[in-house]
C-alpha cells in the first residue's frame, strides 16, 4: 500500500481532531512563540526540537494511510498527539508555504563532500570542539573508544561522578533526563571489564553503586528507570568481583558498605559467598556484629530512631541472612525480637517457630502480639491465631477472636471469617443471627445520628448488609437494603448483575440509573465502564423484548454528554456495533 504524502496527512483540521481543543490551542501558542527548533524533513519524515519545560524531540511520519508520531514528553510517550506535535506540524506547514523547510538529504551530501576534502587532523579538532560543548556526544565517543579497546578510567570516573550527582530531590518530571545521562555508565564499566581492567572496573562500579543508591533515596523513580541502571551496575560489580583478585577480607568490607547503603536489595550476601570463602565471611560477620551490637531494641511506641539506628533495616536484614546461613533458629529469633514495634514482627517470629514445629512457643508469641496491639486491626496475626487455636481444639477462643473483630470493624470479610470459625463446631445459624442483629443495630444507630452510608467495606451496617445478602445469593434482599441506606454505585452494579437472570427489568433500571454518576466522573476509565454498562443494557433489552427502546435511550445519553469528547468517541464506536444488532 502506497503511503500518502505528508501534505495530505497534515492539515489544521486534522491536527485539531488528533490533539483535541486544549492541546491544539497550546500547540498554537508554542508555535507562535517560536518554540520549534531545528525543523528537518528527510524522506517524508519530520523531526524537530521543541522547547517547553524541557527540550523535547518530536518525530512524525506516514504509517499506512495515517500519520504516526513520537515525542519524548510524558504525554507523547503515552501515545497522545501532544502540543509539541501540534507546534511541529504548524511549523512544517509554515515552512512548506514559505519554502524554508530543511531537507537533510541535500544537506548531508554537501557536508559529506566538504569533510572528504578536509585533513584528518582538522576533523579531529572539529570533533573535539564539539565534544567540549556537547556532553552526550562526548559520552558516545568515549563509549566507542572503549569498544575499540581504548580505555580511560579517569574519564569514566569523572563521568560517573557527573552523571550520578544530584542536587536536591529529583522529581518524576526530571527523572528521565537524569537517567538518560546515567544510562551510559553500565556500558562504560563493561568496557573496562572487556579491557581486562577488572580491578578498576570493581572500584568504579563500587563508586557508581554508592552514588546511584544515594540518588535513589532522593528521587521519584516511579518507573524504575534509575533502579534498572543501578541493578545493571550491581551485576557488573559482581562480575568484576569474580574476575578481580581482591582479597576476601577487602571484598567483605566493600560488600558490607554497599549493603548498609542499599535499602533496595541490589546487593546480597548470597551472591558473593563463593568469592568471600571462609576468611571473607568471617570478616563480614565481624563487621556486621560490631554494627548490630549498637542497634537498640525497640517495642511498641519507640518510633524515634537515634543516630546509631539509621541503618537498622539493612543491618537487620544482614543479620537475618547470617542466621539463616547458619541454620540457627534461635539466633534468627534474637534478631527479629530486637524490633517489636509492629504486630507483624510478632507474627514473623510465630511463623518461624511454627515452621520448625515449636507450636506452643509460636502460639505464645502470637498471643503476646495480639495483647500488645489490642484494639488494632491485625488481619494476618488474627488468621495465624485462629489457625493455632483450631489446631489445639480451642474453637471458642477462635470464634471469640473473630467475633471481636467483626463487632469492632464489621465487613463482609469479617462476616465470612466468623462463619468459617463457627462452621468448625456447626454453630453458624446462631452466630449468623447475632451478626445480622448487630449490623441492623449499627445501621439504625448511624441513621439516627444522620450519618450517610459509607464506602464499600467500611463499618456502615447497611452497606455491609447489602454485601452479605449478595454473597448469600439473595439479590432482592440486597436491593431492599440498598434502598434503605446510602449504597455506593459499585454495589448497585453488583445488585444489577445479580438480578439479570431472574429480574432483567429491575437490572435495566439500575444500570440506567447508575450510568449518569459514572460518566460524571469524567475520566477515560469511567467512560469505558459506562460503555460496558450500555452494552449490558442493550443485551438485557434485547432479551426482554424491548430492543426498540435502546437506540432512543442511547441517543438521549449522547445528547446529554455531547461535550465529553472522549466519551462520545467510545459511544460512536459502540453505536455502530449496536446498529448492526438493533436496526434503527
Amino acid at each position: 500500500m502506497q503511503k500518502p504524502p505528508l501534505a495530505r496527512l497534515i492539515t489544521t483540521r486534522r491536527l485539531q481532531n488528533l490533539a483535541g481543543e486544549r492541546s491544539y490551542k497550546r500547540g498554537c501558542a508554542y508555535f507562535e512563540a517560536g518554540a520549534v527548533e531545528r525543523l528537518v524533513v528527510r524522506k517524508e519524515r519530520i523531526t524537530a526540537r521543541v522547547t517547553g519545560s524541557e527540550l523535547y524531540t518530536i518525530k512524525l511520519w506516514p504509517e499506512g494511510r495515517d500519520l504516526d508520531w513520537d515525542c519524548t514528553c510524558p504525554m507523547g510517550e503515552d501515545g497522545a498527539f501532544c502540543k509539541h506535535a501540534v507546534a511541529t506540524c504548524l511549523a512544517w506547514l509554515a515552512a512548506r508555504k514559505e519554502g524554508t523547510a530543511v531537507d537533510t538529504d541535500s544537506d548531508l551530501e554537501i557536508l559529506r563532500q566538504h569533510l572528504e576534502h578536509r585533513d584528518k587532523s582538522d576533523l579531529v579538532e572539529i570533533i573535539l570542539a564539539r565534544a567540549e560543548e556537547d556532553e552526550p556526544f562526548a559520552t558516545a565517543l568515549l563509549i566507542d573508544a572503549q569498544r575499540q579497546g581504548v580505555t580511560n578510567p579517569i574519564a569514566v570516573h569523572k563521568l560517573i561522578r557527573d552523571a550520578l550527582s544530584a542536587r536536591g530531590f529529583i522529581d518524576y518530571r526530571h527523572m528521565r533526563t537524569f537517567a538518560a545521562r546515567a544510562a551510559v555508565i553500565p556500558e562504560l564499566l563493561r568496557g573496562l571489564l572487556r579491557g581486562k581492567n577488572a580491578g578498576t572496573a570493581l572500584e568504579l562500579a563500587t563508586d557508581a553503586a554508592h552514588r546511584g543508591l544515594k540518588t535513589l533515596l532522593q528521587a521519584d523513580d516511579s518507573d524504575g528507570v534509575l533502579g534498572g541502571i543501578v541493578s545493571d551496575i550491581a551485576a557488573i560489580h559482581l562480575e568484576a568481583a569474580r574476575k578481580s583478585r581482591l582479597a576476601p577480607e577487602k571484598l567483605a568490607e566493600m560488600l558490607f558498605s554497599l549493603q548498609c547503603a542499599d535499602g533496595f536489595g541490589f546487593f546480597t550476601l548470597e551472591s558473593y559467598l563463593p568469592l568471600l570463602d571462609k576468611p571473607g565471611l568471617a570478616a563480614y560477620h565481624k563487621l556486621a556484629t560490631q554494627v548490630w551490637n549498637k542497634i537498640p531494641a525497640l517495642v511498641r511506641g519507640d518510633d524515634k530512631l537515634d543516630e546509631e539506628d539509621n541503618h537498622r533495616f539493612e543491618i537487620s536484614h544482614i543479620m537475618q541472612t547470617l542466621a539463616k546461613l547458619d541454620g540457627n533458629t534461635d539466633a534468627l529469633i534474637e534478631v527479629l525480637r530486637r524490633d517489636l514495634t509492629q504486630p507483624w514482627h510478632y507474627l514473623k517470629i510465630a511463623e518461624l517457630l511454627a515452621q520448625v514445629g515449636r507450636h506452643d512457643e509460636a502460639l505464645q508469641w502470637a498471643e503476646q502480639g495480639s495483647a500488645a496491639f489490642a484494639g488494632q486491626l491485625m488481619h494476618p496475626l488474627d488468621d495465624f491465631l485462629v489457625a493455632a487455636y483450631q489446631r489445639v481444639k480451642r474453637h471458642d477462643d477462635a470464634i471469640a477472636l473473630r467475633w471481636s473483630r467483626f463487632e469492632a470493624h464489621p465487613s463482609l470479610n469479617a462476616y465470612q471469617q466468623l462463619k468459617a470459625a463457627a462452621d468448625k463446631i456447626k454453630d453458624w445459624p446462631a452466630w449468623r443471627g447475632r451478626a445480622l442483629v448487630a449490623l441492623n443495630k449499627k445501621r439504625s444507630a448511624m441513621g439516627r445520628r444522620g450519618k450517610p452510608g459509607a464506602w464499600v467495606g467500611t463499618d456502615d451496617g447497611g452497606t455491609v448488609l447489602v454485601q452479605i445478602h449478595l454473597w448469600e445469593g439473595n439479590p432482592r434482599a440486597a436491593e431492599e437494603m440498598a434502598r434503605k441506606t446510602s449504597c455506593h454505585a459499585l454495589l448497585w452494579l453488583d445488585i444489577a448483575k445479580a438480578l439479570e437472570t431472574d429480574s432483567p427489568e429491575e437490572a435495566i433500571a439500575i444500570y440506567q440509573a447508575q450510568i449518569e454518576p459514572i460518566v460524571n466522573r469524567t475520566s477515560n476509565d469511567a467512560y469505558d465502564e459506562a460503555t460496558r454498562i450500555a452494552s449490558r443494557v442493550r443485551e438485557l433489552m434485547v432479551k426482554a423484548g424491548r430492543a426498540g427502546e435502546f437506540n432512543p435511550w442511547l441517543d438521549r445519553l449522547r445528547t446529554l454528554h455531547k461535550a465529553k469528547r472522549n466519551f462520545m468517541q467510545r459511544l460512536q464506536r459502540f453505536a455502530g456495533e449496536s446498529l448492526a444488532i438493533i436496526p434503527p
